[in-house]
């Protein structure tokens, strides 16, 4: 938002002057210049927007604005519409009415370049929309309508490709990348969201082709990278990756005092990988190798505690993870799921269910259930699993299928099996519930 009033300009388009308020509240100004313009009285509805200039632009609604662009329309008067869009420039982006506003305005007087810059923005914000709300498909079709892409417009396309992870995805990643200029490889943040979607849609080598090509690489090129091979299951080439960034070779320099230097955004993706790669492999003394690296700035960030604490509890370090989970004040659920997780693999089933009774119930999701039932399962406690499921609103394929494991592990087959026709009977047949 402006943090300044509107100043008086040469044009004797709106004026923005003091003059005493006859509108008590801004719902009398809003009717009053709805009624205005449903009069068709739209100079009037200009000259009473123009009386209460004296406030902060940012002040207003956006119901106050759209009338008066709508009379700016009407009558013709791109100028008065131009300095209006001057000054509400910063709240384009989060607000669709002034935009279409804006749009209509400049549609109705004949500026079609300013009105397609509007609407190639406006298409923008929908995509990333969009890709936010796990809508994909639809990112995607509104990419197909635009016949000149940018580079914005690229990204949050490769964005919604790497959120599919199919094959067509895949097949519109390679087509658009291939109509890119070869200057794009200087742009970081374009090369950084197709490695990305390259990775997650399993195409690795295409991945690892562009990656080492490129001459100018940056932490969030090693991060998608590193988060794609632990995707797809190479753990090892993560760790490899890691310690080549972390090696101070004059290629490496840069990048490395960048880590050092605690650009935390950047790094976090990096150790994040480093640590769930060493998680697959499970190797004890490759975890304390990479928990020696970590920074101790980063020690305190939650993504970090929460990936360390599944660490130690899948390389059989519960004391390691404790201490860890211990210095949380206020734990968040995937932290509580972690560790409960972590008591679960060790055979401390009882230690498991006891954190789990203390998490707060509006906490508990999918993944918190599963691992406190896998947790009975491998400890033996079939009572307790059977009260927690029983307790459970809302009971998912993979609850269903851990209660079903825990009972088989258990040898109560019947009631497994119990288990087996009571989701069928709403469910297609799962192939896991049999194994």
């Amino acid at each position: 938002m402006l943090n300044a009033l509107f100043k008086r300009h040469s044009a004797p388009l709106v004026v923005f002057v003091q003059r005493p308020m006859t509108i008590k509240s801004d719902a009398d100004l809003n009717i009053q210049m709805k009624l205005f313009n449903d009069k068709k009285q739209f100079k009037k509805t200009l000259e009473l927007f123009d009386e209460h200039k004296e406030k902060y632009i940012g002040t207003l609604s956006s119901f106050t604005i759209t009338q008066a662009l709508k009379a700016c329309a009407q009558i013709g008067d791109l100028q008065s519409g131009s300095t209006i869009h001057r000054h509400i420039s910063s709240r384009l982006s989060n607000d669709h009415y002034i935009l279409a506003s804006l749009i209509h305005l400049y549609m109705q007087c004949s500026d079609v370049a300013r009105a397609e810059s509007l609407f190639g923005m406006s298409k923008k914000k929908r995509k990333q929309c969009y890709v936010d709300n796990n809508l994909p498909e639809k990112a995607i079709d509104l990419f197909n309508e635009i016949e000149y892409p940018d580079d914005v417009n690229r990204i949050i396309l490769f964005n919604a490709c790497a959120q599919l992870k199919t094959k067509e995805a895949l097949d519109l990643v390679k087509k658009t990348s291939k109509q890119i200029p070869k200057s794009f490889y200087s742009n970081p943040r374009l090369l950084t969201s197709l490695l990305d979607a390259l990775m997650k849609c399993g195409d690795v080598a295409h991945a690892e082709s562009l990656f080492y090509s490129s001459k100018q690489k940056v932490l969030p090129m090693y991060g998608a990278i590193m988060k794609g091979y632990v995707e797809n299951d190479l753990a090892q080439k993560t760790i490899e990756l890691f310690n080549e960034l972390k090696n101070p070779t004059d290629v490496n320099k840069i990048l490395l005092n960048q880590m050092k230097l605690d650009d935390i955004q950047s790094s976090i993706p990096i150790y994040l990988s480093a640590i769930k790669a060493v998680s697959q492999i499970g190797d004890y003394s490759k975890a304390q190798s990479i928990f020696k690296q970590i920074p101790d700035s980063l020690l305190v960030e939650s993504k970090i505690r929460s990936a360390l604490i599944d660490l130690w509890g899948k390389v059989g370090s519960v004391d390691e993870a404790k201490l860890i989970f211990d210095k949380i004040r206020q734990p968040n659920i995937i932290q509580y799921t972690a560790m409960v997780n972590s008591y679960g693999l060790n055979g401390m089933g009882m230690q498991a269910i006891a954190l789990f009774h203390q998490i707060p119930r509006e906490f508990l999701h999918e993944a918190t259930y599963v691992c406190a039932l896998n947790a009975c399962s491998h400890s033996g406690l079939v009572g307790e699993a059977r009260l927690i499921f029983k307790n459970i609103e809302m009971k998912t394929m993979r609850i269903y299928s851990t209660m079903i494991d825990c009972l088989s592990r258990a040898s109560a087959f019947e009631q497994a099996q119990e288990l087996i026709d009571e989701y069928e009977r709403n469910h297609s047949p799962e192939s896991t519930m049999y194994s």
